[in-house]
């Protein structure tokens, strides 16, 4: 894998892990397209997840502080939509991992090269673009003071079934939300809040696999990872101004026609 392939890879990433067109399905038609999935794919694949997590560090910075400190008992004034519930946020953040690693850890041992494969890929795209239109237009009101534990379960439980390669895991989440009545911009923070320890456990379970195969220079990963990151940041910003807008549906008209496109060429070769 040279450095051209490396940036367009972590491009890729940083636009799609947010964006709700899931980037592990664009980064499975990336690497057929570029001719190989091999195991140093995967650890890059792994780096740049990890990249995006950092990303999300970054942009809510001042939400994960508040949630630090109220836990604690400290006094906030940030204004973040989960002040005043910071305890309750982050035992449903928990409670919304569980599912999404139960369900994740069996969708996975079916292995990723039945996982990867384009025509599945085709199929899932074309189910995320029908979870986004069914969220659009709705007047979602709950805060998280309203959020129960069975919404935390259920947007748990959608995470873990967005293992597949072709569902948007940000997409399925925050509509999701949006469908069982959260605020659109809480459910998009929730989303983004259960991702991390998703992303970063996913990653500490498949990087043990391929670290010693690693071949190329260091250089690739890293730049890779920086890339990744800094668009990753400006992806958050965009999705959380589009659902705000309530225009998050619109990605379906990308993913509809990519996934016939993909089914279509399928049969043609």
């Amino acid at each position: 894998m040279g450095y051209f392939e490396a940036i367009v890879l972590a491009v890729l990433q940083g636009l799609t892990e947010f964006l709700p067109v899931s980037s592990s399905g664009h980064l499975v038609l990336a690497q057929q397209w570029f001719g190989h999935f091999s195991e140093t794919n995967l650890l890059y694949d792994i780096m740049l997840h990890l990249a995006t997590v950092t990303a999300i560090l970054v942009y809510f910075r001042q939400d994960l502080l508040t949630l630090a400190w109220g836990y604690l008992g400290w006094k906030t004034t940030s204004g973040s939509l989960f002040q005043g519930m910071e305890r309750k946020t982050i035992h449903y953040v928990i409670v919304a991992s569980i599912p999404t690693a139960i369900i994740g850890l069996g969708i996975e041992s079916l292995g990723i090269e039945t996982l990867a494969r384009p025509s599945l890929v085709a199929t899932m795209l074309l189910v995320t673009g029908a979870i986004l239109w069914l969220g659009r237009g709705r007047n979602s009101a709950k805060q998280m003071q309203d959020m129960s534990l069975k919404d935390a379960l259920m947007i748990g439980v959608v995470q873990g079934i967005a293992v597949f390669p072709g569902i948007s895991r940000s997409g399925s989440t925050i509509a999701s939300g949006v469908l069982l009545g959260l605020d659109r911009e809480l459910s998009a923070r929730f989303s983004l809040l259960i991702s991390m320890p998703a992303i970063v456990g996913a990653s500490i379970l498949e990087i043990g696999k391929v670290m010693e195969q690693v071949k190329e220079p260091l250089g690739i990963y890293f730049s890779g990872m920086v890339v990744a990151a800094l668009v990753g940041y400006g992806s958050i910003s965009l999705i959380i101004k589009l659902v705000r807008q309530d225009h998050f549906h619109l990605f379906s008209y990308y993913l509809w026609p990519l996934g016939l496109g993909l089914l279509l060429w399928g049969l043609l070769h």
